[in-house]
């Protein structure tokens, strides 16, 4: 048996209690989450390919990388890049404030000739799905954007899984509020604790104690 295959490292994001990124070597899984509770709302995957086309250089990094009287790099002091930072901030908005434009034209300089300075934007190509949950707010279906349903599935009371429909093998781990199918052990994961939905309970004791109520 070989042992040389490279591990696969998964990366989790959270925003408070809720697991908002999920990403590994060949894709990155976003979750939106309806406000101030934990039913999923929109999921965004984008493989890891995309993501790599959208790195791009600052304005500040460009100019310095060419910006030598021999067209080699030179450094800028900390205040212009600073300055610069927030004049490419402004025009990726299309707000360029009246400061910029008149510090610009002391430099003889328009924005047009600095946009032209800049690294294009690459927007990555994503699949967006839209949740349907049911009033506890664990998903029954994913639906495209174009509102074909490409993943469903059907549960008992306590959250066990009894039928899944998945022909585009989308990876989709959220059940029950604030729960991550962990496909090792088969049970749910609710952050510092583990739920087995075949007894219906936590197998695993609340870490705050009898604080939970």
């Amino acid at each position: 048996m070989s042992l040389s295959r490279k591990p696969e490292v998964t990366w989790y994001g959270w925003d408070g209690d809720r697991l908002t990124t999920i990403q590994n070597d060949r894709t990155r899984i976003q979750t939106v989450y309806q406000p101030g509770s934990f039913t999923p709302l929109i999921r965004v995957e984008t493989a890891t390919g995309e993501l790599a086309k959208t790195q791009r250089r600052s304005l500040a990094d460009a100019l310095q990388q060419s910006g030598g009287e021999d067209g080699g790099s030179v450094v800028f002091p900390p205040v212009l890049v600073q300055m610069l930072d927030r004049l490419e901030s402004e025009i990726l908005a299309d707000r360029v404030s009246e400061e910029s434009r008149r510090w610009l034209a002391s430099c003889g300089l328009t924005v047009e000739q600095i946009q032209n300075q800049m690294d294009p934007v690459y927007t990555p190509a994503r699949k967006i799905h839209l949740y349907h949950c049911d009033h506890r707010g664990l998903p029954l279906a994913l639906v495209s954007t174009e509102g074909a349903t490409e993943w469903c599935a059907e549960y008992d009371e306590w959250g066990n899984l009894l039928n899944e429909e998945n022909p585009h093998q989308l990876q989709q781990l959220i059940r029950l509020p604030g729960q991550q199918y962990d496909e090792e052990s088969g049970l749910y994961y609710n952050r510092h604790r583990y739920y087995d939905p075949l007894q219906g309970r936590y197998i695993t004791q609340d870490p705050i104690g009898l604080k939970g109520g």
